[in-house]
C-alpha cells in the first residue's frame, strides 16, 4: 500500500497545483466526526465543505470513550482547545454516522482479534484497572446508539472546563445516503 500511495502522490504532483490555504478555518468551525473510511469523498461534499473551511477532527466513532468523559481532558478536547485558542474556532459540530462499527462491538471478536495480533487483553484489563472485558469495550469507545452517543459527546464538549462556552451542535449522517439528522441544534435551528 505504501508504494501505491507514493505512486499516486507522484501522479497528483504532476497533474495538480494546490492553492495556498491558511491554517485557520474560514468558517470558524470545528467538526468532530468518525474515522470510518466510508466517509472519505462523501462527508465534505454532503456538508458543502471545501478545503480550508473547517477544522476536521476524526476519532473512532466521533466519540470520547466513557472512561475519558468525566474529566473531559482527552486528545479530542485538547485538539478542540488548540482550534479554539489558536485557530479561531467559535463553534463545534459533532457528526456521528449510521452503521458505525463502534456501535456494534462484539467483546469476543475484540479480544480474539487482540490475541491473534499478539496483544493480551486480560493483561491490559488487569494492568489498567479495566475490571473485565466490558471495561475494555468501554475503553475502546463502544456505544449502543449513535444519536445518544452524539448527544453525550456534545454534552462533554459543552461542559469541559478546558473549553469556553461556545455553540455545540450534534448531527448524524446516514452513511448510505449522506442525509443529516439533527440530534442537538444548540437551540439554533430554524423551523
Amino acid at each position: 500500500m505504501l508504494q501505491e500511495i507514493l505512486a499516486n502522490n507522484e501522479r497528483f504532483l504532476q497533474n495538480t497545483t494546490v492553492p495556498h490555504v491558511g491554517h485557520a478555518p474560514r468558517k470558524n468551525t470545528a467538526l468532530v466526526t468518525c474515522m470510518d473510511c466510508r466517509l472519505v469523498n462523501m462527508f465534505e461534499p454532503a456538508l458543502g465543505l471545501e478545503r480550508g473551511d473547517v477544522l476536521e477532527l476524526r476519532t473512532a466513532g466521533a466519540t470520547i470513550s466513557s472512561p475519558d468523559r468525566p474529566e473531559a481532558a482527552n486528545d479530542l478536547i485538547r485538539s478542540l482547545a488548540g482550534g479554539i485558542y489558536l485557530l479561531g474556532v467559535r463553534q463545534v459540530i459533532v457528526v456521528g454516522h449510521t452503521e458505525c462499527g463502534l456501535s456494534k462491538v462484539n467483546p469476543t471478536v475484540l479480544t480474539a482479534t487482540m490475541q491473534a495480533l499478539g496483544v493480551d487483553p486480560d493483561k491490559l484489563i488487569r494492568e489498567y484497572g479495566l475490571k473485565d472485558v466490558n471495561g475494555l469495550v468501554e475503553w475502546i469507545g463502544a456505544f449502543k446508539e449513535v444519536h445518544m452517543n452524539v448527544q453525550e459527546v456534545v454534552n462533554v464538549i459543552r461542559n469541559s472546563p478546558f473549553l469556553p462556552k461556545l455553540p455545540v451542535s450534534g448531527l448524524v449522517i446516514d452513511i448510505n445516503t449522506g442525509k443529516l439528522t439533527i440530534v442537538d441544534d444548540g437551540g439554533k435551528a430554524t423551523k
